[in-house]
């Protein structure tokens, strides 16, 4: 799809394409480290309210692996496979759920950011305009809310006896814990908004709101569309293409922005974690 959509206008938008504020580029690599810092502050807090949180070298160790198997599982969402891999046995059930937690958090706060946008332009990109779309998407949201913050009531159906129970009694007993994991995720959103706004400057497209708003639609776009393996690598950058391109942007610029950010948010961190990660002893 990616190459139909570039097709017969290459020449054109190469000649168009240009790289003119490589400051900015630097900047927007050098914001995965905040990034990093804070999708490991969220690992942290599963932990913590777990009481899991005092060696740390399991816990680097197993938030990396998480980063690998989140590469190379659909959507994204294995990264518990590779955190619980360095715990026993009876507590990867709970780690497999508040991972997921962690994840869905991140779902929300892309769903949040998406609503807001698609209520000032008054249209969801791709979709179209009209208020049947964004009440959907409203709609939508408000649940994925709901079921956040009460699923308490969906582990109450557990027995005692499964260790799932306890996932439950940790939720219930630290209720500022979903919203912390809500916190952390917004702010990487902001980190994510912020690289791909700065890199596409540094290509030479304009700042502005226009910019932002339709970068957020990218992300909750990219979101809903499922994908195999390798960080949605090749969906992004047509979502990109086809919702920034119609805004008047340069082609070229959209697809290097996608990569360039896929390459240093994803693929650069999983290759850290292949380094670094040593074989479970647990």
């Amino acid at each position: 799809m990616l190459y139909m959509h570039l097709n017969g206008v290459a020449d054109r938008v190469w000649s168009d394409f240009k790289f003119e504020r490589p400051l900015f580029l630097v900047i927007a690599v050098v914001l995965v480290f905040p990034n990093i810092r804070i999708a490991y502050l969220k690992w942290k807090a599963t932990l913590k309210v777990m009481e899991l949180g005092t060696d740390q070298n399991r816990t680097m160790q197993s938030f990396f692996a998480g980063v690998v198997m989140g590469m190379v599982t659909p959507n994204m969402m294995g990264n518990f496979i590779g955190r619980f891999y360095y715990f026993d046995k009876e507590q990867r059930s709970t780690i497999t759920i508040l991972t997921l937690f962690s994840n869905f958090a991140q779902l929300l706060a892309t769903l949040l950011f998406g609503v807001v946008s698609a209520l000032i332009l008054g249209e969801i990109y791709i979709v179209g305009e009209g208020t049947y779309y964004i009440a959907i998407l409203i709609g939508g949201t408000l649940l994925a809310f709901l079921g956040y913050f009460y699923s308490d009531h969906v582990l109450n159906l557990a027995k005692k006896k499964l260790n799932i129970y306890r996932s439950r009694e940790i939720l219930k007993s630290h209720p500022k814990y979903r919203w912390l994991l809500i916190g952390y995720s917004m702010m990487r959103f902001a980190i994510f908004t912020l690289q791909f706004s700065l890199v596409m400057y540094s290509f030479g497209e304009s700042y502005s709101w226009e910019l932002i708003l339709a970068i957020w639609q990218v992300y909750m776009i990219t979101l809903v569309i499922p994908s195999l393996f390798f960080g949605k690598l090749g969906i992004k950058e047509f979502v990109s293409i086809s919702v920034l391109g119609a805004l008047g942007m340069n082609e070229f610029s959209i697809l290097f922005t996608s990569l360039i950010i896929w390459f240093v948010n994803s693929l650069t961190p999983a290759l850290v974690g292949l380094i670094i990660c040593k074989p479970s002893k647990a």
